[in-house]
């Protein structure tokens, strides 16, 4: 059955670059996927459309910070002392202003917060121990992937699993990471003392699910080692023994959330008993093909659609692989700011969205998505367009082909690729010029 703690819809007024702009966000279409996947929402666009913007207002929504007007990455982005953010989660609407204690009789507007909301914030706030229905949890592929993973004793880990889980660029905890993955190897090195087989499995089982992720993802073969002297983490990858601190930023970054993800979920006190990685999240990523190489930003979504099956991921991106990757998800293309016209404040703006574009080549993602259509570099199309150009003046009046030809010779020269385009263009050219 269908995790029901979902965000249903968004409206943001006079937040960031958005006057009044809204987005539905419908569950993925197909009921067997749905059981079995992660819903995913991806936003692409421009620089400065609000990709980031969207994904703090969307955090907000679940982060007590936001609603005491503290710093959040929210902070600074309400253009008005009236802006606020109308939501609608679990079937409830909720409000959240730029001063939570404000009302604002002119303009209906009233802060208020669902039933299940109110539980949450108190929950995640002062520690409760009331069992959650749901957690939310945001990351950021601009986090410093340089911070070191060092740990000099091994203790329990007594931090909050809420502790920064919405800050985007501080949720990741480097050095709270590296005592988890201490503590679960020197846990399971006793239990393998002791012969308690079936305490193994249970320190075992979160990391070798980390592991099938990078293996999904990096196509790496990585297992998390325990060192005594000097005591650190490192990681064995094909055979080798890796240091923590010098892995390549994009492994780096791709072990630094999932595991961060992996040791809050272990955690909290969850109502419903399961594996930690199929309980019901909302999951925010902005930009985390940042660090990635293209085979790997191809991988990240389908990995975390496989890992997260009752999460709803709300993920920001520019590449056309991580837009391209997924099937039963959905994209928002954001506008260009520059391109806005002027509309009625008090009507808002649809954001539609569209059904994922897995199965498209990525060429069409990249005109239709991110409305690129030059397939080549900026010189080579500038070029390209100069002969375009003699060969729309020469069939117009065919009489000296000389300019057109060296155009031709010297474009060719250019790659295999580009001579290939101009034969079959001089070919089009010469019987077109024959049938005239």
């Amino acid at each position: 059955m269908r995790q029901p703690y979902r965000l249903e819809s968004i409206t943001l007024r006079d937040v960031g670059v958005f006057e009044n702009t809204h987005f539905d966000f419908p569950p993925i279409k197909s009921a067997e996927a749905d059981a079995e996947k992660a819903e995913i929402h991806i936003f692409t666009g421009p620089n400065g459309c609000g990709k980031s913007t969207l994904l703090y207002a969307l955090a907000a929504v679940f982060d007590v910070a936001t609603n005491e007007a503290t710093a959040t990455p929210l902070k600074g982005r309400f253009k008005k002392p009236s802006s606020f953010i109308n939501y609608r989660f679990n079937g409830n609407n909720g409000v959240t202003t730029n001063h939570p204690q404000k009302f604002y009789p002119e303009k209906n507007i009233n802060p208020q917060t669902p039933e299940d909301l109110s539980l949450y914030y108190c929950e995640t706030t002062f520690g409760s121990d009331s069992a959650l229905n749901f957690a939310a949890f945001a990351y950021s592929g601009q986090s410093n992937p340089y911070e070191k993973f060092d740990i000099s004793t091994i203790e329990e880990i007594t931090a909050s699993p809420f502790e920064n889980a919405l800050s985007f660029n501080s949720t990741v905890r480097p050095k709270t990471i590296a005592q988890w993955i201490a503590l679960n190897r020197s846990n399971a090195a006793l239990a393998l003392q002791d012969g308690a087989l079936e305490e193994i499995k249970r320190y075992d089982l979160a990391l070798e699910r980390i592991s099938a992720f990078i293996k999904s993802v990096c196509d790496l073969n990585v297992s998390f080692r325990l060192e005594r002297n000097p005591r650190s983490v490192s990681l064995i990858i094909d055979g080798e023994i890796v240091p923590f601190n010098v892995l390549p930023d994009g492994l780096k970054s791709i072990i630094g959330w999932i595991a961060d993800l992996a040791l809050r979920l272990e955690a909290i006190p969850w109502k419903e008993e399961r594996d930690i990685f199929s309980q019901p999240i909302i999951l925010f990523l902005d930009e985390v093909d940042i660090h990635l190489h293209p085979k790997w930003q191809r991988r990240i979504l389908p990995a975390i659609q496989k890992l997260l099956p009752n999460a709803q991921v709300f993920v920001s991106t520019h590449s056309p692989f991580v837009v391209g990757s997924v099937e039963d998800a959905w994209v928002y293309r954001l506008p260009d700011p520059q391109r806005l016209v002027c509309r009625d404040p008090h009507i808002a703006e649809v954001i539609e969205p569209t059904e994922s574009a897995g199965g498209k080549s990525y060429s069409v993602i990249l005109e239709e998505i991110f409305e690129v259509k030059e397939q080549f570099d900026v010189e080579t199309e500038r070029q390209l367009e100069h002969f375009y150009q003699l060969r729309n003046a020469y069939l117009k009046d065919p009489q000296d082909i000389r300019a057109l030809k060296a155009c031709a010779e010297k474009v060719s020269e250019i790659s295999e690729e580009v001579d290939a385009i101009i034969l079959m263009e001089m070919r089009q050219i010469a019987r077109l010029t024959k049938a005239k």
